[in-house]
């Protein structure tokens, strides 16, 4: 699904810190190697701890202008998203 996903929004890259750089390639998406970069969206599909410890501020902090933030799993609150400036889309 995560690749359909950014496949098309025509997006060709993609971080994920529990997969291997070659198992994302596997996917046809290029695999950054870090968060140095400002990027467009974040998409939550498993409720791991580190997402639930960073919050909507540190994320943020990582986005360009205007973020996106796809939450299949319900961690963060779409109210408070919204007023954050998230584009907001839950599951």
């Amino acid at each position: 699904m995560l690749v359909k996903f950014l496949k098309l929004f025509k997006r060709k890259v993609c971080y994920e810190h529990l997969l291997s750089k070659e198992e994302i390639k596997g996917f046809g998406v290029n695999a950054l190697d870090n968060l140095d970069v400002k990027i467009d969206g974040v998409i939550v599909a498993v409720a791991h701890d580190e997402f639930k410890k960073m919050g909507l501020k540190d994320i943020k902090r990582m986005m360009n202008n205007k973020p996106v933030l796809i939450d299949v799993r319900g961690v963060f609150d779409e109210e408070e998203a919204k007023r954050s400036g998230f584009y907001y889309k839950g599951l």
